[in-house]
């Protein structure tokens, strides 16, 4: 089978492609730069130039595959338009691939999220349909149910059309952007590990390998209209996995109290997250596709202690250098930058959000020029964990005024081998910020 993947150099897509050239099928991933084309080339794959924006690109693909595997979506949306902006844009792809599939009975597997069907008081199984969403979820994960709707409405048309949900957490060895790292990292912030109450909130994970076959099975034989659930562990509380961590970190788990305050005040951005629970079952999935998911569970790998490793003080100066390189500009700066790295700004701040990759970092340092020259006048760098720290004496200067306001802004950047996967910012005065850049 000829197959188009989008999505194929991320973290998932980086194992679902090699399971299907394993399979004897073969594979042409959506490219939008030179290393993600020469990434999808090292997979085993042949690489298309484009992107979810060129929709006549897309038709094109897809009319040409006996399959489609769709694993992206427009993450640079996230800052101006949140995730209404997404889940539009990847709509408009959905329609682009029903005319390219409509009576074809050519297979079209979606990535979706294991919390569409809603919070239910039971274990979501495959035959609850997405939540509908409306102007009111346009802040939430729940606007992007609309696309898994759509996905499952195309069978209609015949494309033989499914959406797999992925488990809150995808766990393995190459794990360096997902829900666990984030936790890990802010534990050793914090100096202690925590869980929002009593921590009896249940939360799903798979491994990688488990999901990418699960992607082949669905694309194989799966029937139209269908969901399928990529979870291993269909339920473990909060508290267990607070517990796991702190056990290798050898620090104190902590009861976070579920409110306004405390807990965004430890979690931050992932609050809204971390609270809710999303126990689901996958009897229907292991039933009808004859999935076995036998690849260690979350509990497991998090023993395995890849997560927690030991790092050299060589390599550790190795990380320093390269945090030095980048922050000192110069050309191949955006060459260190991962292609999955994740950029994270106050919302508040009108850049703020959520930035990817290195196209992401350029749009975000062009998106503060345009309303302020950004001046460092001095910076240290110093190990806080896993993480940098990268601590600026900066001066904000309006370019609608010309006024000037000095700011201490610290980064917690995440760098290994060589490349840099990411950042979070924090400025001492949010709020000062913002008057200085909207108003001047």
């Amino acid at each position: 089978m000829r197959v188009f993947v989008t999505g194929g150099t991320g973290h998932s897509g980086s194992f679902i492609i090699p399971e299907l050239v394993a399979a004897g099928h073969e594979v042409m991933g959506l490219a939008r730069s030179d290393t993600a084309a020469a990434a999808l080339t090292a997979l085993g794959a042949t690489a298309r130039r484009g992107d979810l924006e060129d929709l006549d690109g897309l038709e094109e693909a897809a009319a040409d595959s006996d399959g489609v595997v769709h694993l992206a979506h427009r993450q640079d949306l996230l800052p101006t338009g949140g995730m209404s902006a997404v889940a539009a844009a990847e709509i408009a792809v959905m329609h682009t691939y029903g005319e390219a599939l409509a009576g074809t009975g050519k297979p079209l597997v979606v990535a979706g999220s294991i919390g569409s069907p809603g919070s239910l008081g039971r274990p979501a199984v495959e035959e609850d349909p997405a939540l509908p969403s409306g102007d009111e979820h346009g802040g939430t994960l729940r606007a992007r149910n609309v696309v898994e709707r759509a996905v499952i409405d195309l069978a209609e048309r015949g494309v033989r059309s499914s959406v797999v949900r992925i488990a809150t957490i995808v766990h393995d060895t190459t794990d360096t952007a997902g829900f666990l790292p984030l936790l890990i990292a802010l534990a050793k912030e914090k100096g202690f590990v925590g869980h929002s109450g009593e921590g009896t909130n249940l939360w799903n994970a798979v491994h990688v390998r488990d999901l990418a076959s699960l992607f082949r099975l669905a694309l194989e034989k799966g029937p139209a209209g269908r969901y399928w659930h990529a979870v291993e562990d269909g339920g473990i509380p909060f508290r267990d996995i607070a517990e796991a961590i702190g056990s290798r970190l050898d620090l104190p788990v902590v009861s976070i109290p579920e409110d306004e305050l405390m807990t965004p005040g430890y979690f931050g951005f992932l609050a809204n997250i971390v609270t809710q629970s999303y126990p689901a079952s996958n009897l229907i999935t292991r039933r009808t596709l004859g999935w076995d998911p036998g690849r260690p569970a979350l509990l497991a790998d998090l023993d395995n202690g890849h997560y927690f490793p030991d790092v050299s003080s060589a390599s550790q100066d190795d990380d320093v250098a390269t945090l030095e390189k980048f922050v000192g500009g110069g050309e191949g700066g955006l060459a260190m930058v991962d292609e999955n790295a994740v950029w994270w700004e106050a919302r508040s701040l009108p850049w703020g959000g959520e930035w990817r990759g290195p196209d992401g970092f350029a749009r975000l340092t062009r998106e503060i020029d345009l309303l302020a020259e950004l001046t460092v006048r001095e910076h240290q760098i110093v190990r806080a964990g896993d993480v940098l720290e990268l601590r600026l004496d900066a001066v904000f200067t309006s370019r609608k005024t010309g006024r000037s306001l000095p700011m201490k802004v610290v980064e917690h950047y995440r760098v290994r081998g060589g490349k840099i996967f990411g950042a979070d910012a924090f400025y001492k005065d949010t709020h000062a910020v913002n008057e200085l850049v909207r108003n001047g």
